[in-house]
């Protein structure tokens, strides 16, 4: 299933996350994002097969882990919207976003690519990882 950012998804959690990782406007980076939720989107999607969309939800989302920044950011305040491109899981749960590309101007913008790993969780986050 394609997993989408909806109005639902709690984008703010996100931009917490990284507030606390020390990234600001206008970075990008390499980064883990552990905990990240996607659960079958409602039917009511227009055109949506059952199975076939997801929602994105970083409500639970623990700690980000930097892995490199690959361009600096200016310093500025984070913005509000989120943006997830090409996460793809087969069935609803927690996954482990690994090495993604994450881009900071004019949204949040996570990006797997071909060097990112989604790793299915099966145990729930620890306590204390919130």
């Amino acid at each position: 299933m394609e997993a989408r950012v909806t109005s639902s998804s709690q984008a703010y959690r996100l931009k917490e996350r990284m507030e606390q990782a020390n990234v600001s406007h206008g970075e990008e980076i390499r980064a883990d994002l552990p905990g990240v939720r996607v659960s079958a989107s409602p039917p009511a999607w227009v055109g949506a097969r059952a199975g076939d969309r997801g929602e994105v939800f970083f409500c639970a989302m623990g700690p980000i882990r930097l892995r490199r920044v690959t361009i600096a950011g200016d310093g500025r305040a984070l913005p509000n919207g989120a943006v997830v491109l090409g996460l793809n899981v087969p069935t609803e749960g927690t996954y482990d976003v690994v090495n993604a590309l994450v881009r900071s101007n004019g949204d949040l913008r996570v990006i797997v690519d071909e060097v990112t790993e989604v790793v299915r969780r099966t145990r729930p986050m620890p306590v204390g990882a919130l």
